[in-house]
């Protein structure tokens, strides 16, 4: 048999041409879409650790400053 059969790739063609057909205007026409701006907003963030710290006398300390009773303290607190 000195022939090569040629009826496959007419097939594989043909497919590939009625795809092209049919997704080149779906390319060449398109819908103008208005995309929202980006914008960049700098975020400035400070997390403030609050260091309180208590003797073995039982002095209460706030970071460095001595807090003089635990009413203050509780009130300080409050208001962070």
């Amino acid at each position: 048999m000195n022939e090569i059969n040629m009826t496959p790739l007419v097939d594989v063609m043909l497919v590939l041409l009625i795809i092209f057909l049919i997704t080149v205007p779906v390319v060449t026409q398109s819908v103008g879409v208005t995309l929202p701006k980006e914008t960049n907003v700098v975020r400035v963030t400070k997390p403030e650790n609050i260091e309180i710290a208590v003797t073995k006398d039982g002095d209460i300390y706030w970071g460095v400053q001595p807090i003089p009773d635990t009413e203050t303290l509780v009130a300080r607190l409050k208001k962070v």
